[in-house]
């Protein structure tokens, strides 16, 4: 698990993801959101599922549900527009 968020701001990413899961069912952001909780469960959140560097805190604290860092992000969406 990231080693750059405390334990408080993983407590409140928890809540914000369990709140979403909960409140949007069925929507492709709960999906996102129930993917991340996955991932705090496994160790694994808070980093890229692509390439394995760790996703900043800012980042996270701001979309909680991202699995990819900034640059397979940006990679992402290139791939995508062409």
């Amino acid at each position: 698990m990231s080693d750059s968020l405390s334990a408080q701001q993983l407590l409140r990413i928890r809540s914000k993801l369990e709140t979403i899961v909960t409140e949007q069912v069925g929507t492709r952001r709960a999906d996102h959101c129930e993917a991340a909780l996955q991932r705090m469960r496994s160790g694994e959140y808070g980093y890229c599922v692509e390439c394995g560097e760790e996703i900043s805190a800012a980042r996270l604290a701001a979309k909680p549900e991202v699995a990819l860092c900034v640059d397979c992000q940006a990679l992402k969406d290139e791939e995508e527009d062409a």
